[in-house]
């Protein structure tokens, strides 16, 4: 029945109709309770003061309002509305008593009376229906302003019923907003959260620390609940509305850290109207530092890459966004000496960052004349092309793989980052080198490959259950290298902080929990065993390096090394052997030799480590 109510109610005639009876009604009972008739004397001034108080209502724009959206505001203009009612049915009945007066008061308070309580009623029922209907049972993180607006306008949108507000501020928990208590994230909490069979939380706050949303995760992860994030307010007024902006949580919002503090005026000085090499530039780092080189307007950017279709896709991804920087698109590989300064000839290059890599261990692992030809011959190649022609700055991106290595890449990039530390020691070109772990996303990483393991149903392959990494999102990491870039000096090795390291396992668990799934129940977890060359910790130092603080919190410099020429000699043969087509196991001998601590681990090469 009600829901029939409602479905009409929107026709002003059925407010008029309401209004009409409220104020007929305010005027018997106050006809009743009084006993007189000093300013009501008729039926005919009933109507007439009827028709008065609809019409100014009407003027004050009383009915542009909807019945079951009533807010203060719209009783406001109903008050005005009466008040120019009484102030001229006054004048009509020739009010000049104290008797008139305070007749005329009674009536004004029973006509508001009457006209807010049945709105009030319509209000209430319509909630009633809506509670009726299966709505989304949810939780507020944030019992501020923002909490407050979300509640509203999740109020409107017919599809969810807000349970109860979460806040960190002790001073709200145990009191109440527009009737919906305020609790904190406590055992109180989790027994509501299982009686009312709670979906989602949404999480209102845009002052809420990384390490707190990862909290407000764990807490609720056990119990099945979904979890959003809602833009700032001045974003719902789209056709979306609320429901519409929620966006789920996703394990990169669980393992970025607290916003990057950057020295912008740095940056702009060092890359704006310069002209930038970015080689493996449509790789994810790659094409990740183009994006964010573009922030500080360089003259011109030299993309190269030696994977086609990537480098196509970029750049329709870069020519479709207005801006004023120009592009060079090269098809190049690294490990064409000839082809990489024939660039360097061409173009008068400022500033070179160099991601082309190899870097999954496995594929390197089984094929170890690419890592040396593409990681330590294309390194070697671009380092000495900027050096000869006088590039101002080289920044190379290594991995913490390269930390007492286990594999052959980890070598190939420990032995890159030498050649790198060894050519600084003699040139005006500061050669920079970035070192950091996982990158969140990144081409080959765990996360897109559980992705697509959840969607299918599972299972879930971690390959053992005490194996952890670093991790750091691909924007985190690719602010930090331009950071480095902007202040080295020259022959530095840069490691940032990677946080706390993270358990394989806990992030797949994890990543089945913001899917709505359980663990080994929707979803199964099953252990493959270390892949060769791997290890279950990853080092940021190897043994000979010590850290200093920089300018930036989350940038750290380890303590330069010095490499003799016996080893830019050894590298040297290294790569003469991979280009002769010397066996597997020479060449990753001869690296050991180059790289001491190199011992693989699960892998047909730790033999080679006995002699």
């Amino acid at each position: 029945m009600f829901d029939r109510i409602f479905k009409y109610h929107y026709s002003k005639k059925y407010a008029y109709v309401l209004d009409g009876i409220c104020l007929f009604l305010a005027i018997e009972v106050l006809l009743y309770l009084n006993g007189s008739n000093l300013v009501i004397r008729s039926l005919s001034d009933k109507i007439i003061f009827v028709a008065l108080a609809l019409t100014c209502l009407t003027l004050l724009r009383g009915y542009r309002m909807l019945l079951r959206f009533t807010t203060f505001i719209d009783i406001g203009k109903i008050t005005m509305g009466l008040a120019l009612t009484l102030a001229i049915y006054a004048f009509y009945v020739k009010a000049n008593t104290r008797a008139h007066y305070n007749y005329l008061l009674l009536l004004f308070y029973f006509s508001l009376s009457f006209l807010s309580l049945y709105r009030l009623i319509i209000k209430l029922l319509y909630v009633r229906v809506s509670k009726e209907q299966k709505l989304t049972a949810t939780i507020l993180f944030g019992a501020g302003i923002n909490g407050l607006m979300a509640k509203r306008a999740l109020d409107d949108s017919n599809s969810v019923n807000v349970i109860a507000f979460v806040d960190d501020d002790k001073t709200k928990v145990g009191r109440s907003i527009e009737g919906i208590s305020v609790f904190a994230l406590d055992e109180k909490l989790k027994k509501i959260v299982e009686q009312r069979n709670i979906d989602q939380v949404i999480i209102t706050t845009d002052k809420i620390s990384q390490k707190r949303k990862n909290q407000v995760f764990d807490f609720f992860k056990l119990q099945g609940v979904k979890i959003f994030t809602v833009p700032a307010i001045d974003q719902w007024a789209n056709s979306q509305g609320i429901v519409g902006n929620l966006k789920p949580i996703i394990i990169e919002d669980l393992l970025k850290r607290d916003a990057i503090d950057i020295d912008l005026q740095k940056n702009v000085q060092q890359y704006q109207d310069k002209t930038i090499l970015v080689t493996g530039a449509a790789g994810s780092i790659g094409s990740e530092i183009v994006r964010q080189l573009l922030k500080f307007k360089p003259y011109k950017l030299i993309l190269l890459d030696q994977a086609e279709t990537p480098l196509f896709d970029l750049k329709n991804e870069l020519l479709n966004k207005k801006q004023s920087t120009q592009f060079e698109f090269l098809l190049r590989s690294v490990s064409n000496r000839s082809s990489i300064e024939q660039i360097f000839k061409t173009y008068k290059i400022d500033v070179v960052f160099h991601a082309a890599a190899y870097k999954h261990v496995y594929m390197t692992e089984s094929t170890p004349s690419a890592a040396v030809l593409n990681n330590i011959l294309g390194t070697k190649n671009v380092v000495d092309a900027a050096i000869k022609n006088n590039v101002a700055h080289f920044v190379m991106v290594s991995t913490d793989k390269a930390v007492n290595p286990s594999n052959v890449m980890g070598a190939s990039k420990r032995i890159a980052e030498m050649y790198v530390a060894n050519q600084a020691e003699s040139t005006q070109t500061q050669l920079i080198t970035t070192r950091f772990g996982n990158v969140l996303g990144s081409n080959g990483s765990v996360v897109p490959i559980f992705k697509e393991q959840i969607a299918k149903g599972g299972p879930v392959t971690v390959t053992h259950p005490e194996i952890t990494r670093f991790f750091m999102t691909i924007t985190e990491a690719c602010q930090l290298v331009l950071e480095a870039g902007a202040s080295g000096t020259g022959g530095e090795i840069y490691v940032f902080d990677m946080g706390e390291p993270v358990k394989i396992k806990e992030l797949a668990v994890s990543m089945i929990r913001l899917s709505g799934l359980i663990e080994n129940q929707d979803i199964k977890i099953e252990y493959s065993g270390l892949r060769p060359g791997e290890k279950l910790y990853e080092e940021l130092l190897t043994d000979n390096e010590n850290l200093k603080p920089s300018h930036n919190e989350l940038i750290y410099i380890a303590q330069k090394e010095i490499f003799g020429q016996d080893k830019i000699e050894q590298i040297q043969q290294l790569i003469s052997e991979a280009e002769s087509g010397k066996s597997n196991e020479i060449l990753v001998q001869q690296m050991k030799n180059i790289v001491p601590e190199f011992k693989s681990m699960n892998s047909s090469y730790e033999s080679l480590d006995l002699d």
